[in-house]
């Protein structure tokens, strides 16, 4: 009987054993450069290859016990999506090293007892949590150096017990929070909710970021934007500590930031600009020690709904504004919205402006007790009427000033198609011309200095063609307008001649362009602010030009013309900056058509030296300019640049050629003429050297 019993028990142990080994899980199956789908529980998921492509089901776990759940060694571009459980009991839940992960998306779990919930030391374009991050010991997410993160993005839970819910060491370039980023149950010295010390381009917060003990966020790296619209909180110390080597460029509070037992921001390093709208709606002043920042901007939306602060133990000066953001009341005060400043520690004084849409509003900080400081705003003042002043008195001018600038491109092969010409020929069939040109506008008083060359070849005896290049060394403007060469004005020609002596017909047809950089500034009238936008001016024209030579004495010939243009002036729209409501300007063109009819003559004096001149009309048959049309502010009007427009305009020229040579001169022309909007006139000096090759 005793030995029935025993061979049974034997049986059964034996069974239960042979269940045991079979309720194991076993190795995952390697993802190696291809779709995996892991839908039963497994041990040590390894991913390599090139573009594996792996997703864990719901319900289904991932586990280790001495080494790392899930690990991406030497793969490239893995896509990987958790809809299951990840975790390792003693080592890292997933790890990336010196791997390219696409994207790593948990819908489920990723949790780790003995280390890191993801460590990344490689480079993951898109990590995307909904579900939970975890770990016990370390870090929920750690970023390691050289570790990238392009994109961060949390509507889950990522959270740590012992050290920090996410450690930064290396780059993310975006990190986006709207669920909870929290750590710290136990005290220590190292709990963080987010710990950067490495560098986060832009960090967006909505969502909660929180820790029991130490500090919510902790920076020794570089953020350069930091936007809070949720919440920062620490249980026993800062919200934000900057430490000494911290670098913030912009933070932009527009939610909560709760100390426990401390401010709620320590600035020890450099925060460049703060913008804050919490305080005054939830009685929640901003806390504030140690280094002010540089710029600090209260955000206002409503005369109990605004931002304030409270300053103690600080160092360092800081420019108080009016974020742009705001929302005024005229003839209001917003009470206490810095406290624990003096006001040689607001280094920009105590007054300022804020212009929005057609209002300027005046401001002043003051002082109402102690260290406490109200900002009170003057009544409204309408500043369309001046700014419409000042749109028609400065940057109207500039346009029309610009516009007339640019005519050397429509006068170089049309007016003065003879002067950007080179007819001077030897053996070789090589004409080149180098010179000097000065022009200058008479109101306002504008010159440029050009150098020029040009360079022709004779296909024929009756049939050349030449190519010029000016550019303009130097521009004297008035001091609202600014000129540069973008590009030079440049142009081509091709000219038939009748008869080898050039008598009888000859027909030239043209083109010339450039470019400019122009530098407009609108100046202050009355409640109106200084303006200063930069644009482009450019420039093309087309020309055809018959002429019919005949000998009207022994030493005279005479050339009557008639020519005709096609040409378009552009000013790129553009956008002020440097001041509180910008004006944006748009995109004017002036398009022509020209036609000119007038008379040349050449007189030889003696061998060497001979006389040339013109005469003529030019007369615009079609011309047609856009309106300028600022935009900004409210109720600003539309300025015709037409008003003043000539389309009828003398041209005259006169110079001279001396033979140096048979194949070499020297060139001097004079030229005068009306430009297209009146009161305007433009003279030209030209001198430049000719040799034949």
């Amino acid at each position: 009987m005793n030995k029935r019993i025993s061979l049974l028990f034997l049986c059964l142990c034996s069974d239960l054993c042979l269940y045991s080994q079979q309720s194991v899980a076993a190795d995952c199956t390697e993802a190696d450069g291809n779709s995996v789908n892991i839908a039963a529980d497994c041990q040590s998921l390894s991913i390599t290859g090139d573009s594996p492509n792996v997703t864990i089901d719901s319900g289904v776990t991932v586990n280790s016990t001495g080494v790392t759940a899930v690990t991406t060694a030497g793969s490239s571009n893995a896509s990987i999506t958790n809809n299951g459980t990840i975790s390792a009991t003693t080592n890292r839940a997933f790890r990336t090293s010196g791997s390219d992960v696409n994207e790593l998306i948990n819908y489920g779990t990723i949790t780790a007892g003995g280390r890191e919930g993801v460590r990344n030391g490689g480079t993951i374009t898109t990590l995307r949590n909904v579900g939970t991050i975890s770990a016990t010991s370390t870090q929920g997410i750690h970023n390691n150096t050289p570790g990238t993160i392009t994109t961060l993005t949390n509507s889950g839970t990522i959270s740590a017990v012992e050290k920090q819910a996410i450690n930064n060491k290396g780059i993310i370039t975006t990190l986006t929070n709207s669920g909870t980023i929290s750590a710290g149950d136990e005290s220590n010295d190292v709990d963080y909710g987010l710990n950067n010390a490495g560098t986060i381009g832009t960090l967006t917060n909505s969502g909660t970021i929180s820790v029991t003990n130490r500090y919510g966020l902790n920076n020794s790296g570089t953020i350069t934007t930091l936007e809070n619209s949720g919440t920062i909180s620490a249980g026993a110390n800062y919200a934000i500590a900057n430490t000494p080597n911290g670098v913030i460029g912009t933070f932009t509070n527009t939610g909560t930031l709760t100390p426990t037992g401390a401010t709620a921001i320590s600035n020890n390093g450099s925060l460049t600009t703060f913008n804050n709208l919490q305080g005054r709606s939830g009685s929640n002043p901003v806390t504030f020690t140690n280094n002010l920042p540089t710029n600090y901007n209260v955000i206002v939306k409503s005369p109990t709904n605004y931002g304030q602060i409270e300053f103690s133990s600080v160092s360092g000066t800081t420019n108080f504004g009016v974020h742009s953001s705001s929302t005024l009341s005229a003839s209001t005060t917003y009470s206490a919205v810095i406290d624990g400043l003096s006001s040689s520690e607001i280094a920009s004084g105590t007054s300022g402006t804020y212009v929005s849409g057609s209002s300027r509003l005046n401001w002043t900080l003051e002082n109402s007790s102690g260290s406490v400081w109200d900002l009170v705003i003057a009544a409204n003042q309408d500043i369309t009427p001046d700014t419409n002043t000042s749109v028609i008195t400065s940057v109207k001018p500039n346009v029309v000033l610009g516009m007339n600038s640019l005519t050397s491109v429509t006068e170089a092969n049309f007016a003065n198609m003879n002067t950007y010409d080179c007819d001077l020929f030897d053996e070789n069939k090589i004409c080149l011309s180098l010179g000097a040109r000065n022009t200058s506008i008479n109101t306002p008083k504008t010159d440029v200095n050009s150098g020029v060359m040009v360079a022709g070849y004779k296909l024929s005896d009756t049939l050349r063609v030449a190519g010029f290049y000016h550019s303009n060394l130097s521009h004297k403007t008035p001091a609202s307008f600014q000129l540069s060469d973008k590009t030079p004005l440049t142009g081509v020609l091709v000219v038939w001649n009748q008869n080898p002596n050039h008598l009888g017909y000859q027909l030239k047809l043209a083109n010339a362009q450039q470019q400019k950089h122009a530098t407009f500034t609108r100046e202050v009238v009355g409640t109106s602010e200084e303006g200063k936008g930069q644009t482009v001016l450019g420039a093309k024209s087309y020309v055809a030009e018959l002429q019919y030579g005949y000998q009207y004495s022994d030493n005279t010939v005479l050339r009557p013309y008639f020519a005709a243009r096609s040409a378009v002036i552009k000013q790129d729209a553009y956008t002020e900056t440097g001041n509180s409501s910008p004006l944006s300007f748009n995109e004017i063109q002036d398009k022509s058509t020209t036609v000119l009819l007038g008379l040349k003559s050449n007189t030889d004096l003696n061998q060497k030296l001979s006389l040339k001149g013109s005469v003529g009309i030019e007369y615009d048959i079609e011309h047609s300019v856009d309106k300028l049309e600022p935009t900004g502010i409210s109720g600003l009007s539309t300025v015709s640049l037409t008003d003043d427009f000539n389309k009828t305009r003398p041209v005259v020229s006169l110079g001279f050629d001396y033979a140096l040579r048979p194949n070499q001169r020297i060139s001097g022309t004079l030229q005068y003429q009306e430009l297209p909007y009146l009161s305007k006139t433009e003279t030209n000096a030209y001198l430049h050297y000719t040799i034949g090759i």
